[in-house]
Formats: C-alpha cells, structure tokens, sequence
C-alpha cells in the first residue's frame, strides 16, 4: 500500500482539535492565544526571523534581547535571568552543566522531571536520592520533607539539593526551611520550578524560590503565563553560580536558530505580570476557589485545598490554588475514564489523569464561562459513573515507596556503558541502564545505574500482572534495558 501525500495528519489532526474548542484546562497558559499581546499573536510567522542586527542573537545578546532579560530579572527581583526557548527541559539540564562537577554528590527528590536525570547524565554527577512525601488519598507525591532532607546531608557531603518546586500538582516544601539548610550544610539549592512563573506575582501564591536562596530556579513562562510553548526563563543568583559559566552552559543546549515569537511571548509575559499580573492574579485565584468549592460539594469528589496541607517543614507546606486536583477515588470508574467522558461529551479538557486523581490547570487564561463548564460536566460525570467506598491506595504502593535498590554506577556511566534486553525474570543482580517508574505513584522505581535484585524484580513482575501502567522502554516489562 502506498502513501498518501495529499494528507498531513498532524496538521488535519490540530485543526480537528482546534475546531472543537473545548473549555482548555492544560497547558500552556494563554489557553489558545487569549492572553497574548493580539499582534505577537496575529504574527507568529512573520516574527519568524533570523539572528538580524535588528533582533539580536540569543548566544550573544547585545540589544533587545538582553534589555528583555535585564527587565526578567527586574521583574523577579533576581540579579541575573536568561532567556530560553527550549523549555524547561534545557534550562534543568544547563543547570547542571554549570552547578554540578561529575562524581559529585547532589541530593535529587525520586519525583524529579526526566530532564534532570538528563542533566546529570550530562554531568556524571552523583545522585542521591530522595523520597517525596507520599499521598494516599489522592495518589500522588509531593515535596520533600525537611528532616528527610536533613538526614541526607548529614551522612553524604552533597554539594548541591535539586528540588521540585512547586510539583505537577501545586505543591511545594517548605522552601525557606530547604534554603536554610542549604545554607547550613554549605550547598546550593538548584530548583525545578517550571510550574512557578508566577509564583513572585501574588502574595496568596507559594513562596517564590527564586526569592528564596536558590542557586538556579528554571521556570517554564508557557505552562502557567501567555509565552508559547517552549518559552521558559534561568534565574541565577551571581553570588553562588557564575554568569558566564551559565551562559556557556546554555549555549551548549540551546538552538542557535531560535524562534523569535517564543522570545518576544516571554519579553510580553514579563510586561504583562509586571503591569497588570496582581490583579489578573486575583480574578484567577478566584474563580479557582469557587469551582474547587463546587467541585467539593459534588458526589464521589475531592479537591485538594489549604486545609490539607501539612504545615512548616513538610513536602505539603503550600499550595498554588490556580491548579485543581480532583480526586476520582469515590466514583465508580477509573479516573482516566472521568477525563474521556469530560472530553468526548462535555468537551472540558484537563491536563492529565492518574490513578485517582484528574488535574487541572487554570491560569489567568481561563474564564467563568470554563469553569461553569468544568463545574457542570463533573457533576453529570458524578451521576453518570455513581458513587463507590473510596479506594484505598494500591496495595503496592507501600512496598514501591519503601524500595531501596542500590546504585552502582551513577546515571552518566550507566547510560554510556554497553548494554542489552534481558527478560524481567532473570534481570536479577543485572544493573538497570533505563529508569521503570509505575503510575501510581509516579516515582521512578529503578533509575539507571541501580541495581535489579530480588525484590524489585517481584515488585516489577506483581506490577505487571496487575495491570499497573508503568514507563519504560518495554511498557509491557517484558524485556529490561541492562548493563552489559
């Protein structure tokens, strides 16, 4: 059978997506272009530009481009920022080309994003890591707790803690309580903050890390602000990581064909939080509470909310109130369920589901008109599915929380080193080269360079007899990715 070339599928397929316009709970954060600066917005190809003397070179910057990023750093009351176009993705993995040394120790939260693996992949850093503070009612992890952070410097000499901040889910540690301990134990606390652009913009907003004492906070401007995808942002405090070592960095991940409407939707979300953010801040924060109380009174669920956090010190110290998550554990169906039906027949699109729990993401894009919509297709789902007693966590989930497999080489040697499949059931004593992570809960098992014993390869096998969904190069966990 032969191609058909008259078709472009992906193009057929945006347009068909577009042309359902569903109420937009996920990400990026101007919700189909309804924040943006209408002529950005009405010339992204035109603004499709080359490295010209009148738009500046992102490597180098001498005009625009660094006046945009002398105002970002303004703006985030930071000393140095940088723009980038490539996401969050390339910022986690500039910071460790230019905070981290190979061999050395760094202490990582077990939840952290596939990029900051990348990045001490990059490096042949050490990580130590640690567990998030698990959440059983609505199956997922949060920051980490102080103590556990405490203890780990204590016995290990890191030189540096990488942190989620705030999570997926708008949950953050206690920043503050971290710094301090960074501080005490003389390492630099490097932050994953690409949910947390606008942290700095609304007091009622969780602390900002980059306000904080972090070395190096990355912030992705299209999740949450009105950049484009790909648009995110690198503070630094010049005090503890260098600027030049930071840019080198960057040039070395970085495009050096950027596209200029990912730049000039960052330089628009800086004016826009700068000028008219506080308020813009306010009517979102409100319009979020009022659904969450909503969605609250609605049979089979549950909203995380303030008065679940945990207080000082703990991995659910604050909450961005801007993200809802619903939790689907009284209803009769599965939560990836929940989210086809509000897609397919109420056309409310959230950002994901998980194993008892949908997310979504409001920003100062969505309107009241998107979460009536919201509000009333979850409560004809709650009828629609019925009530059930609520689940209890997975009984897994325990013994996966408490694994401990033993590493061997660190992430860098094991990705570099010679390697093959093995099947799951004699991949025993075999030194895992890929991360396994199981959803729930969305921590990753096994990273590369730790070692498949007995016990993981029984909770490996347990999960896939279950049914569990499970990242890995085999989903099915037939064949493991080992160290030859």
């Amino acid at each position: 059978m032969g191609f058909d070339h008259h078709r472009a599928p992906l193009l057929e397929s945006l347009r068909a997506f577009v042309g359902r316009e569903q109420a937009p709970f996920y990400s990026p954060g101007h919700k189909g272009g309804r924040t943006m600066d209408p002529w950005l917005r009405d010339h992204l190809a035109a603004v499709d530009l080359n490295n010209l003397p009148d738009t500046d070179t992102l490597h180098c910057p001498e005009g625009p481009i660094l006046e945009a990023e002398r105002l970002i750093a303004d703006a985030w009351g930071v000393p140095q920022s940088f723009v980038m176009v490539q996401g969050s993705t390339g910022g986690n993995i500039a910071v460790a080309l230019t905070a981290l040394r190979p061999d050395e120790p760094v202490l990582v939260a077990r939840n952290a994003h596939k990029s900051v693996l990348a990045g001490l992949v990059q490096v042949g850093a050490r990580p130590v890591w640690l567990e998030p503070r698990w959440d059983s009612d609505f199956g997922v992890a949060h920051g980490l707790d102080a103590d556990v952070v405490e203890r780990a410097f204590r016995t290990t000499g890191a030189a540096a803690l990488w942190v989620l901040h705030p999570t997926y889910f708008g949950t953050t540690g206690d920043i503050a309580a971290l710094a301090g301990l960074c501080r005490r134990y003389g390492a630099r606390l490097l932050v994953d903050g690409a949910h947390s652009p606008h942290f700095a913009f609304h007091p009622d907003l969780p602390r900002a890390a980059e306000q904080s004492g972090a070395a190096a906070t990355v912030q992705s401007v299209h999740k949450i602000l009105s950049g484009l995808s790909q648009a995110a942002v690198l503070h630094i405090d010049t005090a503890q990581l260098d600027e030049a070592a930071a840019r080198r960095a960057l040039q070395l991940v970085q495009t050096t064909s950027p596209y200029f409407g990912i730049m000039a939707s960052i330089d628009d979300a800086r004016r826009q939080m700068v000028l008219d953010g506080r308020a813009m801040l306010e009517a979102a924060l409100g319009r979020a509470r009022g659904a969450a109380d909503r969605l609250s009174r609605i049979p089979g669920l549950t909203v995380l909310r303030p008065g679940h956090l945990a207080g000082p010190g703990t991995g659910l110290c604050e909450l961005d109130e801007t993200k809802l998550l619903v939790g689907t554990a009284g209803l009769a169906a599965d939560a990836r369920e929940v989210l086809a039906r509000l897609n397919s027949i109420h056309g409310v699109q959230p950002e994901l589901a998980g194993t008892g729990h949908v997310l979504c993401i409001s920003t100062i894009g969505n309107t009241d008109a998107d979460f009536d919509r919201l509000t009333t297709a979850f409560a004809e789902v709650s009828a629609h599915f019925g009530r059930r007693d609520r689940a209890a966590a997975p009984a897994l989930t325990t013994e996966l929380l408490a694994a401990r497999p033993a590493p061997v080489l660190t992430p860098r040697e094991a990705f570099f080193a010679p390697r093959h499949t093995v099947e799951l059931a004699g991949a025993a004593g075999c030194v895992a080269a890929e991360a396994i992570t199981p959803y729930p809960p969305g921590i990753p098992l096994v990273t590369p360079g730790e070692r498949l014993d007995a016990d993981v390869i029984g909770l490996l096998t347990a999960l896939r007899d279950a049914g569990n969904p499970i990242s890995a190069a085999d989903p099915t966990l037939g064949v493991v990715t080992v160290v030859r």
